[in-house]
């Protein structure tokens, strides 16, 4: 589903995975979020605590509690049912029919006196009541995303008004979002870094898969990509779901951070300009060794030697533009870490 008619159309089902960038579909703001945010939130069922012994599979692969209301799995809640029975997937079922899947699972979850947490919505799939988002810890307490975009309108007012989007994604297991500061500025002269659009990062996960974090971001227009901004303490919140936020205090913290962001910003613009005055001698070298510090896998290797290729600078500069411009093809999640991972290098010079 096209998430711009979804925000024109509040009325439509909301998809799994989505996203847009105010680059390629217009202009987007932090309220288009909020409505986007609450109809979702809207769909979602009470959160319902369970015995892993009282839930059944059917021979459709959708999950059936006490009460005969069955929820279709995403590829997120299936890979944590998996780690909960203790099977590989794709492995175990490779050659077993739907019947012979759901009896192993149901086989599987007598064994189990484990309590768990459900996460599902009305989002309906699969001849379903609607969708399983999660198994969870009975303890986790998710924070909404709506509730998260009020509070960050509210901390930003001081110094910004248009709230625009610079870019937006949905998935399975996070939704992120950057929020624009201002307006763009120029870093170095022509030919230099480019036109920068500093922001807030906000990845937010309701399913288990990351805490709440909030972060200083930079976008470089010319190839639409971005990274963390490489300043100490870029990020500003990271909290973990295992207890609620609450408006005041996180307002009043999050005021505190945000003074100063766009003269930050700006230092971590000129911070990018110093590292395209930065040599690196073997580039190939230096990315394995980036990717490696920050655990990333090594089929990201030629992806971001294609990018480099794209533009090759020989400079510390380039090698991050081309890990930020490569992390562009993967998903938001990946994307994220190698942003970091950029991030981390310009940092660590």
């Amino acid at each position: 589903m096209n998430t711009q008619s979804v925000l024109n159309n509040p009325t439509q089902t909301p998809a799994i995975s989505e996203s847009f960038n105010t680059f390629t579909h217009g202009s987007r703001n932090i309220f288009d979020l909020i409505g986007r945010f609450t109809q979702q939130e809207d769909q979602e069922n009470p959160d319902q605590i369970i015995d892993l012994k009282d839930l059944r599979m059917n021979p459709e692969g959708n999950i059936v509690v006490p009460q005969n209301r069955e929820y279709a799995l995403t590829p997120w809640s299936q890979k944590q049912l998996a780690t909960l029975v203790g099977i590989k997937w794709d492995k175990w079922f490779e050659r077993a029919n739907p019947e012979e899947q759901a009896e192993e699972i149901n086989r599987r979850f007598t064994r189990y006196d484990q309590s768990i947490k459900l996460r599902t919505s009305r989002i309906t799939g699969n001849n379903a009541n609607g969708i399983l988002k999660a198994f969870v810890s009975p303890k986790y307490t998710p924070v909404k995303d709506s509730a998260i975009a009020r509070i960050m309108m509210e901390s930003l007012r001081s110094f910004e008004s248009e709230f625009r989007i610079i870019r937006y994604d949905i998935t399975d297991r996070t939704i992120s979002y950057v929020i624009g500061i201002g307006h763009t500025y120029q870093v170095g002269g022509p030919g230099e870094v480019g036109d920068i659009w500093g922001g807030i990062l906000v990845r937010n996960s309701g399913c288990g898969f990351a805490s709440l974090t909030i972060a200083l971001h930079l976008t470089r227009l010319i190839c639409r990509n971005g990274m963390t901004a490489p300043l100490p303490g870029s990020n500003l919140l990271h909290h973990r779901h295992t207890s609620g936020i609450t408006d005041p205090k996180t307002f009043a913290f999050l005021e505190d951070k945000f003074r100063d962001v766009p003269t930050k910003l700006r230092q971590s613009g000129n911070i990018m300009l110093r590292a395209n005055q930065t040599p690196v001698s073997n580039v190939e070298e230096m990315i394995q060794k980036i990717l490696g510090d920050s655990n990333l896998p090594k089929r990201m290797m030629e992806p971001i030697l294609q990018a480099f290729a794209y533009e090759p600078r020989n400079n510390a500069f380039g090698v991050s533009s081309a890990i930020t411009r490569a992390a562009q093809q993967f998903d938001p999640e990946d994307r994220l870490q190698l942003e970091e991972a950029a991030s981390t290098y310009i940092q660590s010079m």
